[in-house]
């Protein structure tokens, strides 16, 4: 539920907030960055896209584009690079600093994996399953993780329907953290975490062998309930090594759980929560994303809500930002001087908002820290 009625910036603290640009879709699918304060500075008119997309250092768009195509524009909107993987891409994807992207595609399960199906009705159906990949600026394979081969074909969740099995979300390659520097080898640098929504789980995939070396499913309230976005905080971040997860709240194995949504930050060694953020009116049943800010603030995109909040360690809204007519996806928010072409903008003015006193404010938080 927004947190007051109006659209545009509702909420705005210039003092508490992590001032930057956030990229986002408009309503026609076309990327663009705007101020604190929703003023449009850049826009890639000629850009479609959907789910996610990431802003480079250089000031190049990767994105995952409603043709089906993960592709990179240069600011001016120039195509500089495009692959086409041999599934339909979707959800998520990651550039890494060699030049390499990281992606999902889905893809059908071949009948010899099918064969370990119990169900004699669902084994005659064509199984929906996901494959991450890794592809050089050549386009080649550099390393590929096929879900049928490693995952139970067993679980699965009969609400999400039989033929949708996996609905793979997230995927990130873990960075540097203090667990592997310690010696704990499930988090070695360059392993992969992805979010397997439709098993109400979290793994982490060892690079070298393969193997699933961890996974979380919840240790509170009967656990994730088809969950997005987990991802390890960045070492420069508040709360670096930690996981942040999306707990959605929707298909849920406890009935107390069903209609909840949590942002969740996990030690990943224990799988203990650390911080949690939940409202009595905070409920996104699909898609929504989190991002942990340089400032210890965590911006929240709830989707199905229609909004997109930045919130304090304590909990407290210092901005939020309502879009007239369509739902936030999946946002970044980026530093003023993150590439040159930011830079060159200069500084935003940065004016606060207040709610009008006729607005009710509605919403109710509270953060649980253990």
């Amino acid at each position: 539920m927004r947190t007051v009625y109006p659209s545009g910036t509702t909420i705005y603290d210039p003092d508490r907030c992590y001032n930057g640009y956030t990229l986002e879709f408009e309503a026609r699918h076309v990327p663009m960055l705007f101020d604190m304060n929703g003023n449009v500075v850049h826009a890639w008119k000629n850009v479609s896209g959907k789910g996610r997309m990431r802003l480079v250092e250089n000031g190049h768009l990767v994105v995952i584009t409603t043709n089906s195509t993960v592709e990179e524009y240069d600011w001016e909107g120039g195509l500089v690079w495009e692959y086409r993987p041999p599934g339909r891409p979707h959800h998520d994807l990651q550039r890494l600093k060699n030049g390499d992207t990281v992606m999902i595609y889905q893809e059908t399960v071949p009948d010899e994996y099918k064969a370990g199906i119990e169900n004699p009705e669902r084994r005659r159906l064509a199984i929906r399953s996901d494959c991450i990949r890794e592809v050089n600026p050549a386009g080649e394979t550099v390393w590929e993780w096929h879900e049928y081969e490693h995952l139970d074909i067993n679980k699965y969740c009969p609400t999400d329907g039989a033929t949708d099995w996996t609905h793979t979300n997230t995927v990130q390659v873990l960075p540097e953290n203090k667990w592997y520097e310690a010696g704990d080898e499930r988090f070695r640098p360059g392993n992969v975490l992805i979010s397997v929504r439709n098993q109400d789980t979290v793994y982490i995939i060892d690079r070298e062998t393969e193997e699933v070396v961890w996974d979380y499913t919840g240790n509170y309230m009967g656990g994730l309930a088809h969950q997005h976005e987990p991802h390890m905080i960045e070492p420069s971040l508040p709360g670096a090594g930690n996981i942040l997860i999306f707990d959605n709240g929707i298909a849920c194995r406890r009935i107390s759980h069903e209609g909840s949504s949590f942002i969740l930050e996990i030690d990943p060694t224990n799988k203990e929560i650390v911080w949690m953020y939940a409202s009595r009116h905070f409920y996104c049943p699909t898609a929504g994303v989190q991002q942990r800010l340089p400032n210890g603030n965590t911006m929240i995109t709830s989707s199905r809500e229609g909004r997109i909040f930045e919130v304090t360690p304590s909990g407290e809204t210092v901005w939020e930002w309502v879009p007239d007519s369509y739902d936030p996806m999946r946002p970044n928010r980026y530093p003023y001087d993150f590439c040159p072409q930011l830079k060159a903008l200069g500084k935003p003015d940065e004016i606060p908002v207040k709610p009008p006193k006729e607005w009710r404010h509605r919403e109710l938080w509270r953060t649980i820290p253990i």
